[in-house]
């Protein structure tokens, strides 16, 4: 008989919640069909693939409708997704405990000689049995709050087949912080000293900054860390390094990105909710003379030049590279928020994703 005990970070909604659900998904389908039929007219204010203009239409209006409770509910967390997903693919799941209530997951052979450690972002939600909804339309978001999708674990799965079928040695550490609200800033950053992090995405992507300027400028209130030879390399994919929004990449690329600047605010709010930002909760506070000693050999940022993160990534990335040269800056073309995790903008694919293999490979 399967386990259906409830994680604690699936809430449980009230009754009028659960109705707004519905009502909800209403709002998506009718501003979809709208889409669908004017798209065809859009302008370069949308983005340049119908198939994008449509899913972005979905995904705003997902992440605006419905509250970040609501997100939680609707998905499957994080531990029966990993389960999942390696039970289809034939492998044996392996969880590890790690400090400070978080836990990870490994995927492929955990004594590969070389680890990459990811911290995810919200890509988009997968049916919670337990909450009998129908699915709802693939969406990004999720800023610290919501759970790892099937999408993380399979794109590091097939990453992996490729690099270890080509005589490289690695693993794929996924390990699982605690989401807010249930946890907020600096806990997230201090599950994530657990384990010696490489790479991540969107909000994982802060924690992969954050990490780093913690390697070099420890956070007053985590343990230090202390490294014998430097990480062979740091990527944030898309990182959400600033949480203002007066920059102007959240004006001009309002219609083509799947998030929004209400989701994002409302997203940092929770994370760090009444207290003071600084450099480890936005690294893109730090000073320019604090990344000039990364305690790492290379790093990589990627961003989509339709996303709404794109001017304060930039900002980011000239800052870091004035001071640590070996930095590699790469904008794709036409491409979302974390486009990588959920499908193909065009026909000659994801370049951010082919940038991102090629950069890994090199590293080994």
């Amino acid at each position: 008989m399967p386990d259906t005990k409830r994680d604690p970070m699936v809430p449980e909604l009230g009754l009028w919640e659960r109705a707004d659900v519905q009502l909800g998904k209403i709002t998506i389908v009718a501003n979809v069909l709208y889409a669908a039929i004017t798209g065809v007219f859009r302008g370069k204010s949308s983005p340049k693939f119908y198939s994008s203009h449509l899913l972005a239409t979905a995904v705003r209006t997902l992440v605006d409708r419905l509250s970040v409770r609501q997100n939680q509910y609707l998905n499957a967390p994080t531990p029966a997704t990993y389960k999942a997903v390696m039970e289809k693919r034939g492998l044996q799941p392996e969880t590890v405990p790690l400090p400070h209530d978080a836990e990870g997951y490994w995927l492929g052979n955990k004594d590969a000689k070389n680890v990459l450690v990811f911290f995810h972002a919200k890509i988009y939600p997968t049916h919670n049995p337990e909450a009998n909804l129908d699915p709802i339309p693939p969406h990004t978001g999720g800023g610290f709050a919501l759970p790892a999708t099937p999408a993380h674990f399979e794109f590091w799965l097939d990453l992996l087949k490729v690099a270890n079928e080509n005589g490289h040695d690695i693993a794929v550490f996924f390990p699982r912080y605690t989401q807010s609200p249930y946890a907020t800033y600096p806990t997230q950053l201090r599950q994530a000293t657990g384990a010696l992090l490489v790479g991540g995405d969107s909000a994982g992507g802060n924690l992969a900054m954050a990490i780093l300027l913690h390697l070099s400028h420890p956070h007053p209130e985590i343990e230090p860390i202390s490294l014998s030879t430097p990480l062979a390399g740091v990527f944030g994919l898309a990182p959400w390094v600033n949480f203002s929004t007066n920059w102007p990449s959240f004006k001009d690329n309002a219609y083509k990105d799947l998030v929004t600047e209400r989701a994002l605010s409302e997203w940092s709010a929770s994370y760090n909710p009444g207290k003071e930002h600084d450099a480890w909760s936005e690294p893109d506070r730090a000073p320019a003379e604090w990344w000039a000693d990364a305690k790492t050999e290379r790093i990589l940022l990627l961003a989509g030049s339709d996303e709404l993160l794109l001017s304060p990534i930039e900002s980011f990335a000239k800052k870091v590279k004035s001071v640590f040269p070996n930095t590699t800056y790469i904008v794709g073309t036409d491409e979302g928020h974390d486009i990588i995790f959920y499908g193909n903008p065009g026909p000659e694919g994801v370049q951010t994703g082919n940038e991102l293999r090629q950069w890994l490979l090199s590293r080994l």
